[in-house]
């Protein structure tokens, strides 16, 4: 506690001196630039995010880029661990202080949303559809996509053949590893059968759709060709299953003498069915302290740090993909693991986080582990629709 305030006292300090210098060079020149001498101080904005290591290093690195090529604004990076921010933004701001700005995963952007911690986005992105609506409430977006990472089908070339359809996947007998039965996972081809959470507002989960896709996944447990494993990743390396489900981002650690091939999930179901992305970080500013004066900076920073360069830095250094749309027209993103990020991001599936639909693949989800382990599908599907219907009965 004491390391903490003097770590902030030294920071106060810090940004006192600089603010003291730009004001004592103040009146000298027409017109000068804010931030230079002569000029009006410079705008400090706080930044608190949740990343860390090579992550947290190429934030310092984008930050740093964006004050040389701006020198109007002081920015201020504080990291705060993912399980506090929440509870110290609220606080913070109960006192009128805490961050311009908030980077953090979509489940922390979504609490301190609820808690009225963030002011509608700032700042120009080309994000994907698919990534936005995850931030989207009503009709207004109150953060940024800034990475994320995709899952991909990887098959073992040296154990089977990449199957061209999904009805192909199984007829070769490799087996397939997942590390969860999950709508994460198999969203893709639930979605291409037919599958629904709700329709017209009300929950759908018993419905005839979903009912034959359990059918499948257990045929496929019977002719032990499905495989749900949390070591899935390690019996793939180690040549136990020909086939996996994972992140894009896995693929980087992948050896050079590992015989492996991937593909988006859904080419096997001719592009019908949306994936849903994963470890996805947004961008977001405070309610309290977009303030009309700052806005214009604060615009300005939200988009440097938005750009397909920057985005690409950091998510880089986290082992994700940039949110990005037009990252993906560039002609080292057409080939490989990228192109394939590429085709998966503009095919994604995603739910408001506060949505009632979202609450719902909880519930999907504890029926489809259910049924793995023996519950009749008829009797898990009705157990989940009535959950469903409580569910939204009480507002949870």
């Amino acid at each position: 506690m004491v390391m903490s305030s003097l770590k902030k006292r030294r920071h106060r300090i810090l940004i006192s001196g600089l603010l003291f210098l730009a004001l004592l060079f103040s009146g000298c020149g027409e017109d000068p630039r804010q931030g230079l001498p002569g000029g009006a101080a410079p705008a400090v904005i706080e930044l608190w995010h949740t990343l860390k290591g090579t992550e947290a290093e190429a934030l310092m690195q984008e930050v740093q880029k964006i004050m040389d090529r701006h020198p109007e604004v002081i920015i201020y990076p504080e990291y705060v661990a993912e399980e506090k921010i929440v509870s110290r933004t609220y606080y913070a701001q109960a006192g009128g202080e805490g961050p311009e700005i908030i980077l953090a995963s979509a489940q922390v952007l979504n609490e301190l949303l609820l808690q009225g911690a963030l002011a509608p986005v700032l700042g120009e992105s080309d994000s994907f559809v698919g990534l936005e609506n995850q931030f989207k409430y009503g009709e207004k977006l109150y953060a940024h996509c800034l990475a994320t990472d995709v899952p991909l089908f990887y098959y073992r070339t040296d154990l089977a053949e990449p199957p061209g359809k999904l009805e192909d996947l199984f007829a070769s007998k490799g087996v397939l590893a997942v590390t969860s039965l999950t709508t994460q996972t198999f969203a893709p081809w639930w979605l291409a059968q037919g599958g629904k959470l709700a329709s017209n507002g009300q929950p759908t989960l018993n419905n005839a759709a979903n009912f034959l896709f359990l059918q499948q996944l257990l045929a496929w447990q019977e002719s032990k060709l499905l495989l749900v494993d949390p070591n899935a990743w390690n019996l793939f390396l180690e040549s136990q299953a020909a086939y996996t489900i994972a992140g894009a981002g896995q693929a980087q650690s992948l050896s050079k003498d590992l015989p492996w091939g991937s593909m988006p999930l859904n080419q096997l179901t001719a592009g019908q069915g949306g994936i849903m992305t994963s470890r996805t970080i947004g961008i977001a500013n405070s309610s309290i302290k977009s303030t009309e004066d700052l806005k214009p900076l604060l615009t300005l920073v939200m988009s440097e740090l938005l750009s397909p360069d920057a985005q690409w830095a950091i998510a880089q250094g986290g082992k994700r993909f940039p949110a990005s749309s037009s990252f993906y027209s560039r002609e080292e993103a057409q080939t490989g693991v990228l192109r394939q990020v590429g085709l998966s991001l503009a095919q994604a599936w995603s739910l408001p986080e506060n949505s009632q639909e979202k609450k719902y693949i909880t519930i999907q989800d504890q029926a489809w582990q259910n049924v793995w382990n023996g519950v009749d599908p008829v009797v898990a599907l009705a157990q989940a629709q009535e959950a469903a219907q409580k569910s939204l009965e009480k507002g949870e």
